[in-house]
């Protein structure tokens, strides 16, 4: 597993493409559901999360945007309407790439920590690969 791309996928019926969905992101690209459900579970284990977007892939949970971007991506595979994936990521900007800052893998192993906790405890979850 590498250390910064952490990845976990997964198949369950509980998350439906929404409608109007995929004008927000790409055709046959979901994943709303999903990143709605992350955010309550995580608001619930007192994470904050400023929002959620869409993105051409599918949707991220906006954990934070300093002292760098932090969020998780999540979305469907291959066109699939059952098949998941959530993903950590973080992104330091220009500057920071540069003349160097706060370094993010304690973050995003903490928020991938969370992810371990709430995947399982998807309804209907099977076939799950962590990564």
């Amino acid at each position: 597993m590498g250390a910064m791309n952490p990845q976990v996928t997964f198949e369950t019926d509980f998350f439906k493409p929404l409608p109007g969905e995929e004008e927000q992101t790409n055709p046959g690209c979901y994943g709303q559901a999903l990143a709605l459900w992350l955010r309550d579970q995580l608001v619930s284990r007192g994470v904050s999360v400023e929002e959620v977007l869409p993105e051409d892939f599918g949707w991220v949970v906006l954990v934070t945007r300093q002292p760098f971007l932090l969020w998780l991506g999540c979305g469907n595979t291959d066109g699939s309407t059952t098949e998941w994936i959530i993903f950590p990521h973080a992104e330091r900007s220009l500057r920071q790439r540069i003349f160097g800052g706060p370094d993010p893998s304690a973050a995003v192993q903490e928020l991938w920590s969370h992810v371990q906790v709430l995947v399982p405890t998807i309804p209907g979850l099977r076939v799950v690969t962590w990564q």
